[in-house]
């Protein structure tokens, strides 16, 4: 036989697929239809009901539930019915303390509603400082720990005790506590000294507000301009302060307003430790007073307006950084992030 007809391989019959066992593809189907009811029912009971027990936590684990999402970050389902186990635990304690002793710890009389909005509160914030925190590459070092844990551990005894204290409060123990509230606490105060340094941020406000000025002068709505930036009770009056004498207001605020003319507009910005102001003097009287002795006397008094570019503060920071990164709520439950920003006092005021 030559080389060519040498064969290069062995023919094998052609195998047609079986057509499988109905039955098994019943179990098949029915093992899905049960998968998707638990599924379902545990994600049912998980936002509809704001479920904790045993089955709805595991589905909720498995499929990694969120219960808020804020920017494209999401705050697990877990996380939130743990830390509200953690919260009702103080409540509880709190009310204990109070029957106890007649004196009443300051949880003792929390609402659901406000357990509630203050375990969303608490994580939203965390996760908003958390990602604020990276941006100036803030971290907590085991050290900085260390330093709370020993302030705690000279109230106690042992480590064991100051454990079984925390597992009263909060049902944690002090790995759980430094993970839950140490740990956020060292960041967010690493993270407001940090926002009070930035300079760029406070050079980026100053332009901002020498901006406004300049539309003021130019003949821009000063009511206006105060009602869109003024973050306390005042934006709703146009930046009206009311009359005040002398005494009543920060000093560089004072002079400036008392230099004025009735309908003049300061012509820079007046910066105090609350941040950079528009002052306009609106009106002028001399009105009758008791001095410190008691006597009646005449003061003169103004009526000015003032827009605010407010320095950020910590708090402040974290609202804007949640008002830009709106929250997104899935669970039926009152929800704190629709609440409207209680007017803060007057700026200005001493």
């Amino acid at each position: 036989m030559s080389e060519v007809d040498q064969p290069v391989g062995e023919n094998k019959p052609v195998v047609s697929p079986s057509k499988g066992n109905p039955k098994v593809f019943m179990a098949l189907g029915l093992a899905v239809l049960v998968l998707l009811g638990i599924v379902g029912l545990g994600t049912y009971r998980a936002y509809a009901k704001s479920a904790s027990d045993k089955f709805t936590i595991k589905v909720a684990e498995v499929l990694n539930l969120p219960a808020v999402k804020v920017g494209s970050d999401k705050i697990s389902y877990v996380s939130y019915v743990e830390d509200l186990k953690a919260i009702h635990i103080m409540r509880d304690f709190d009310k204990a303390q109070g029957e106890a002793t007649g004196q009443e710890g300051p949880g003792a009389n929390l609402t659901e509603e406000q357990m509630s909005d203050q375990v969303l509160l608490r994580l939203v914030n965390n996760l908003v400082a958390e990602n604020s925190a990276k941006k100036y590459e803030l971290t907590v070092a085991d050290e900085d720990v260390q330093v709370i844990k020993d302030k705690l551990l000279a109230q106690f005894k042992t480590e064991a005790d100051l454990d079984a204290e925390l597992m009263k409060r909060y049902g944690w123990n002090f790995a759980g506590y430094e993970s839950k509230v140490v740990r956020p606490f060292i960041l967010q105060d690493k993270l407001a000294k940090k926002i009070n340094e930035d300079t760029a941020m406070r050079d980026a406000l100053r332009a901002q507000a020498e901006k406004a000025l300049e539309e003021v002068k130019s003949g821009a709505d000063f009511s206006m301009l105060a009602k869109q930036n003024n973050p306390d009770s005042t934006a709703e009056v146009g930046g009206d302060l009311g009359w005040f004498g002398k005494g009543r207001m920060l000093p560089e605020f004072e002079k400036a307003a008392f230099s004025l003319k009735k309908g003049e507009v300061y012509p820079i910005l007046v910066e105090t430790r609350f941040g950079y102001h528009i002052i306009r003097l609106d009106d002028r009287r001399v009105e009758k007073v008791t001095n410190d002795k008691g006597k009646m006397v005449n003061e003169n008094q103004v009526r000015a307006s003032h827009i605010l570019f407010p320095f950020a503060d910590f708090m402040s920071y974290l609202e804007k950084e949640m008002k830009d990164n709106q929250p997104k709520l899935y669970l039926r439950v009152h929800n704190p992030f629709e609440i409207k920003n209680e007017a803060t006092t007057v700026p200005a005021t001493k």
